[in-house]
């Protein structure tokens, strides 16, 4: 109901926080909604179910991820939080594709996550740009590894400068940019 989001926020914007603390995973709007021995709703575009990921350490390995199960359905937004080092990029990785969890399983529009798709994306924290290409070069990048024509790729490419505000820099290579303009470039490549 109306009384579940915070002031200032309309329902159906606010959806979901999910914060990491000392007792792992929990839902901050409803509770109910992180039960770890049962499968989400179907109607989910994302599943995580029994995620769980640990990466070796040599002692007995760190556990960045334990049983997290969650359900994110068409238009809802999530929000992550925790602090540093609770397992958030972790998350992220995996749902991306880029890493493969330990245990539990990722289920995106109905299939198995099995590494990277075509319309996931992902920001990393820092841009990582490559410094020898320009705005433009570096957006069309993911185009060009999925064999995309080159005047189709530098249409989007244009788009997506025009979207993220870079116009007039489609040609400047990554040591001439702000920190924030660099980032909306990983933006913009993510989007593309």
């Amino acid at each position: 109901g109306a009384d579940q989001h915070p002031t200032g926020f309309e329902p159906g914007i606010y959806e979901r926080i999910y914060q990491i603390g000392d007792q792992g995973w929990s839902d901050a709007v409803n509770p109910s909604l992180n039960q770890k021995d049962t499968m989400p709703e179907p109607s989910a575009v994302l599943i995580v179910h029994n995620l769980s990921t640990i990466f070796a350490n040599g002692n007995g390995g760190l556990h960045a991820l334990d049983r997290l199960s969650f359900e994110v359905c068409p238009e809802e937004f999530v929000c992550v939080l925790g602090p540093s080092g609770c397992g958030k990029s972790t998350l992220l990785r995996a749902l991306a594709g880029l890493i493969q969890p330990t245990e539990g399983e990722i289920i995106f529009k109905g299939a198995p996550l099995l590494g990277p798709l075509h319309g996931i994306g992902y920001v990393f924290q820092k841009a990582n740009l490559m410094p020898w290409r320009s705005v433009l070069e570096n957006i069309t990048l993911p185009l060009e590894l999925r064999s995309i024509p080159a005047a189709q790729a530098l249409e989007r490419a244009e788009a997506m400068i025009d979207l993220v505000g870079l116009q007039g820099f489609a040609h400047v290579l990554p040591r001439d940019l702000s920190g924030g303009m660099a980032q909306r470039v990983a933006l913009a490549r993510a989007l593309v």
